[in-house]
């Protein structure tokens, strides 16, 4: 089987009723050399022909963004305006693709609905997304704009210094571009928000879904603030919480505060996470605080996409509220273990420990 086989072949076991013109576009060539391959892989016994088959009955849908992640990790504190010693690293990154990854390495059911570029970046998320069984059938690869990067550079202890973002093709993701996907939506368990949206389109989901809504804070966050009383859970990381709650948090006091406001504003489920501050789950009922007890931390770009797909699949578990602060706790300390969006040894098995 040659790699171009492989790879389709991988798509159509993800989506065995995805048509000919979809793998195309995923594909990057024409409907005719699609037909060739199909036609190649049932010569060689892969396939047997397309059958019906039923979506999984309870699947997570994510809106979101795909971003290629350039960051800088200095050997020292930084110096400036002058060259710091370190380590760059290239990963393939964006809100809602880690989440999406973060469930399916859960083994939740999920579809990634975003769009990506036709460029060196598209192919690498591509790439990716097919190594790590994502199932992208209902994401979008478009040629009007380049794929979403952000460039960051952190301190040695993990805060972020600045960053610059360049994520205009998340503006694509319009309501009309997921009125087409309107099917897998409504039938979805629940739905994950990226603030990456435009703020139309978060509006849109707010208004016209009644599953729950799960999102998670990134500098954008403000966007969620209109109608944020259609959240079900927010997962909020302490530098964001001044512009939703104008709180700032600096310790336990005041992350209490903060998650104590956000309820007041209709939310059900908060988690707040800081690498000094430690990590805050909150419910109108029951309150659960841990600290950070890593020696180091070395990133927190991944923490809150780990901590939502914890509580997901806490949700999916029918865990008790302590258990789920239990389990998102211990996702989000070990996505600070890595210098990467994902921490690999996300699994079941790692939840189940709890």
């Amino acid at each position: 089987m040659t790699s171009r086989e492989q790879q389709i072949l991988e798509w159509i076991k993800q989506n065995p009723m995805i048509s000919q013109n979809e793998l195309a576009e995923l594909a990057g060539i024409t409907r005719s050399g699609i037909a060739a391959h199909i036609s190649n892989l049932v010569k060689k016994g892969y396939l047997q022909g397309k059958g019906y088959i039923v979506a999984p009955e309870s699947y997570v849908v994510v809106v979101g963004g795909i971003t290629l992640d350039i960051f800088g990790i200095p050997d020292d504190e930084v110096i400036e305006k002058k060259s710091n010693s370190g380590v760059i690293y290239s990963d393939v990154g964006g809100l809602g693709r880690n989440i999406a990854v973060n469930l399916t390495k859960l083994e939740i059911p999920n579809y990634f609905i975003s769009v990506y570029g036709h460029d060196s970046a598209g192919e690498e998320f591509k790439r990716d997304a097919l190594e790590k069984k994502l199932n992208i059938t209902y994401a979008s690869q478009i040629s009007s704009m380049p794929t979403s990067r952000y460039l960051y550079i952190n301190q040695t202890s993990a805060k972020r210094i600045f960053g610059v973002d360049d994520s205009r093709i998340h503006d694509e993701i319009t309501p009309e571009f997921l009125k087409s996907r309107l099917t897998i939506l409504r039938n979805a368990k629940m739905i994950v928000i990226d603030p990456n949206l435009p703020e139309k389109t978060i509006t849109w989901l707010y208004q016209n879904f009644q599953q729950p809504l799960l999102a998670d804070s990134i500098n954008k966050v403000t966007r969620l603030k209109p109608g944020i009383e259609a959240l079900d859970t927010l997962v909020l990381n302490a530098d964001e919480s001044q512009a939703i709650t104008e709180i700032k948090i600096v310790d336990r006091k005041s992350a209490q505060r903060c998650a104590d406001k956000l309820l007041a504003m209709g939310i059900t489920n908060v988690f707040i996470y800081d690498a000094e501050v430690g990590f805050l789950y909150r419910t109108p009922k029951e309150t659960f605080y841990a600290p950070v007890t890593l020696t180091k931390v070395l990133n927190t770009n991944g923490v809150g996409a780990a901590a939502l797909a914890a509580i997901i699949y806490a949700r999916r578990q029918g865990l008790t509220t302590k258990q789920t602060a239990q389990v998102t706790q211990v996702a989000a300390q070990s996505a600070m273990t890595t210098y990467l969006n994902i921490y690999e040894g996300m699994t079941p098995e790692l939840l189940a420990t709890v």
